[in-house]
């Protein structure tokens, strides 16, 4: 194909401009020609079995726009001074990051996978542009060669490819883990002793006041902790519980954590808690208004929540004065508070149940 050329966004100090001469080289098409005749695409009025067709042939599309960025995002790495000791330069991943909006942390990510595709996985880069795999599965199997040398991940991920197409990601995980086990058997240990130096347990936190708890462990531990958990959330569960498996399962393993006697128990866990720092308006905790409050480690949390954390028998409350406008701190008490047994008899006495949504508690 002949070399066409491109016209390409470029941050200017007014905004985002467009360069109107001496564009970009690209070989073979306009991306923003491209993205511009998708966006004018209407399904409406297409039968079931067009749309279908449709939808496969997107995927295709999106595959090989994936290996189109991958392709331009190695080239980048190419050609940006090399940092010794590391795959790619020190500031790669910075400069990648700005330009598509990007943690540092994803963007290192993405120029790890952009390098194994070109240089020791191939075979996966090929699938992809041709629409044999989708960027997903392929990185599934990226993943997996990083840990092995050069010969052996280029013949992993050959084979996988060769047996992933019309396969889901878990079908390709497995066929990823027997590739490796067959050709590189011996180094099969010592991967596992360095992939068990990265066990831990991590807090990620949700919308609704919700967070996700993760704890990367050797398979037979986590294999182990889930059957217990599962046992006793089966085992214990009694006559008039209504809650689903997935909700028992839950209840059971931060019962078994923070120290509750029946861990298959429903409702709040009892027993020793750890320190849980909560901040909210004074004005909030009496009900006057209805302001965010922040738990540490997590963020904002709906002030009728933050009001049942507090209302905790084993709590304690802690003055401090923040800005009304900023909410930054402007002053700290070492002095805590403790609701008497007196105020928390009345409390009990006038409201019977606690008083967040949904809680009979």
């Amino acid at each position: 194909m002949d070399t066409q050329t491109c016209s390409i966004p470029r941050h200017t100090d007014s905004g985002v401009g467009v360069e109107s001469n001496g564009g970009v080289p690209v070989t073979g098409f306009d991306p923003v020609e491209v993205a511009g005749l998708l966006s004018g695409f209407n399904p409406s009025g297409l039968d079931g079995d067009s749309l279908l067709t449709v939808l496969s042939g997107l995927e295709r599309v999106a595959a090989a726009a994936h290996a189109a960025q991958i392709k331009t995002m190695a080239e980048f790495t190419r050609i940006r001074p090399h940092t010794p000791g590391r795959r790619f330069g020190e500031f790669v991943a910075d400069e990648i990051a700005v330009e598509l909006s990007l943690t540092r942390r994803a963007a290192e990510t993405r120029v790890a996978q952009a390098v194994e595709m070109t240089t020791r996985a191939p075979a996966v880069l090929a699938a992809l542009q041709t629409g044999r795999l989708d960027l997903y599965r392929a990185r599934v199997i990226t993943e997996a060669t990083y840990r092995l040398d050069d010969t052996t991940a280029t013949r992993v991920a050959a084979h996988v490819v060769e047996h992933a197409e019309g396969r889901n990601a878990s079908q390709v995980r497995r066929i990823v883990r027997r590739a490796v086990l067959r050709f590189d058997s011996e180094g099969a240990q010592r991967r596992h002793e360095q992939a068990r130096a990265d066990r831990n347990v991590v807090l990620t936190p949700l919308d609704d006041g919700m967070a996700e708890l993760t704890a990367l462990l050797p398979a037979d531990q986590a294999t182990a902790v889930y059957q217990r958990v599962n046992t006793l959330a089966r085992d214990n569960r009694t006559p008039g519980d209504d809650r689903g498996a997935d909700e028992r399962r839950a209840d059971t393993l931060v019962n078994l954590l923070l120290g509750r006697r029946d861990p298959g128990a429903a409702g709040e866990p009892g027993g020793v808690r750890p320190l849980v720092h909560v901040t909210v308006a004074a004005s909030t905790l009496t009900g006057a208004d209805d302001k965010p409050a922040v738990l540490d480690g997590y963020g904002p949390i709906p002030a009728a929540y933050a009001r049942k954390i507090a209302a905790d028998p084993t709590g304690a409350w802690k003055r401090l004065v923040t800005d009304p406008v900023d909410g930054s701190l402007i002053e700290h008490t070492r002095n805590t508070y403790r609701p008497p047994t007196a105020l928390d008899d009345h409390i009990r006495a006038r409201d019977h149940t606690c008083r967040f949504p949904g809680c009979q508690h």
